[in-house]
């Protein structure tokens, strides 16, 4: 049977109730953004001290459902960039000007990547869960203002691991997803590495999986783009700004990238840092949200 046409009164109370329903969600999402807004407090207010040393949690926090990460590091020691050189070795049959001149492109790679040696210092991590948003400061003791985003003074790298840790143990259950862009290939190995480096134990969320042990899972924006567009399947790894422009999400003007961290770093722009550290978390979690259809605004 042809379905009636409906009448305009009836029309007009659909329209109506779809205003209310609007109105219902946006009141919902200021009180959301209140609510983080004071468990960010509360977070912060946990982890840092007058002193700015970090300190271990003792209350659990509510388990979060994500949590998206990232991290900007420095140059590894000079040692450890002799060592890397070093270890280059020219096969046996090339001649003794062919080894030296690949012997020298070597070496200026090397230099020019020093911040990918595992020996580079972690410089800041910021991360964003369905709760809150926080940036671990590992460079020196400030907490710059940075809009929307509690900054945790670490003083060092390795306050900052032992900052990381407790904040990821209190927080994160195996059921907790491990978001990052590009994460499977640098931060986690990254991350783990410096705890090891340190003499720390790691967190027992960043633990790999042995056999068939309840660890958490990891979701590498990156990869899972490739699921999401024909022009970029191909690419052995899309930048996120690759994937911020398909998607529509704003970015900032790119005026820098993690490349530049080493010599901000030397030239003492923490802030700087820490916000280029924070709006990439920022992007990556939408991403994750929008292609895992749980961003709020979607219909």
């Amino acid at each position: 049977m042809r379905q009636q046409p409906q009448r305009p009164e009836c029309r007009a109370r659909s329209i109506g109730e779809r205003r209310d329903s609007t109105g219902r969600m946006g009141a919902q999402r200021q009180r959301l953004g209140k609510q983080l807004h004071q468990q960010q407090m509360e977070t912060i207010a946990m982890f840092a001290n007058p002193q700015h040393q970090p300190i271990a949690l003792t209350v659990p926090l509510a388990p979060a459902a994500f949590v998206a990460l990232d991290l900007e590091t420095g140059d590894a020691p000079p040692e450890a960039i002799a060592a890397a050189i070093a270890g280059w070795k020219a096969p046996a049959n090339w001649k003794p000007e062919t080894v030296e001149a690949k012997r020298r492109e070597f070496a200026e790679k090397i230099i020019e990547k020093a911040a990918l040696l595992d020996a580079s210092p972690i410089l800041c991590v910021a991360l964003q869960t369905d709760r809150i948003r926080l940036v671990l400061n590992g460079m020196d003791d400030s907490a710059p203002a940075i809009d929307g985003w509690p900054v945790v003074p670490c003083v060092n790298e390795r306050g900052l691991l032992v900052t990381l840790r407790a904040w990821l143990d209190a927080s994160t259950t195996p059921e907790t997803l491990i978001v990052g862009h590009n994460i499977r290939a640098f931060d986690l190995p990254k991350l783990r590495h410096a705890y090891i480096r340190h003499g720390l134990r790691l967190p027992e969320i960043l633990k790999p999986r042995l056999r068939e042990e309840n660890k958490a899972e990891t979701v590498d924006t990156a990869t899972l783009f490739k699921a999401f567009s024909m022009e970029h399947r191909d690419d052995f790894c899309a930048s996120l700004d690759t994937v911020a422009a398909s998607f529509g999400i704003p970015r900032p003007k790119a005026h820098m990238s993690g490349a530049d961290c080493p010599r901000l770093y030397r030239e003492g722009q923490i802030e700087i840092i820490l916000t280029y550290c924070c709006v990439d978390v920022a992007t990556t979690t939408r991403a994750y949200q929008l292609m895992s259809s749980a961003a709020l605004d979607i219909e």
